[in-house]
């Protein structure tokens, strides 16, 4: 596994967690995606951020990610792993949230990006 994709989801932990959401643009490729689960998905660096932005006033914070697996296919990169997120629920304001994700990776100018963002 390239050692550039563990650090990707390091920098995208790092900004969501310090708020500061408009810098996820330098991750995601300008036509990514991000399919959140049960909701249409969201285009563009721009788009994103403001998705995550959003998800930050909600009050959702202590974003951790864990890299499982990554495999190269006809240029890209497709890794996987587990998150972990706390935010208002149903059993109060600091409920834990986890799943798996998946990224759909491209070479970028200063190292991968996302074209695909998903998790459940």
């Amino acid at each position: 596994m390239p050692p550039d994709i563990r650090a990707l989801a390091e920098g995208i932990t790092r900004a969501f967690n310090a708020g500061r959401t408009g810098d996820l643009a330098a991750f995601y490729a300008p036509e990514a995606r991000v399919v959140p689960p049960g909701r249409p998905a969201v285009i563009g660096p721009d788009g994103i951020c403001g998705f995550f932005s959003d998800i930050r006033a909600q009050g959702f914070r202590d974003y951790a990610v864990e890299v499982g697996d990554a495999f190269a296919r006809d240029g890209v990169w497709i890794a996987s792993g587990r998150w972990r997120l706390t935010g208002p629920g149903p059993e109060g304001p600091h409920q834990t949230f986890e799943g798996n994700w998946l990224n759909v990776l491209e070479p970028g100018g200063s190292g991968w990006r996302i074209l695909v963002h998903m998790w459940n």
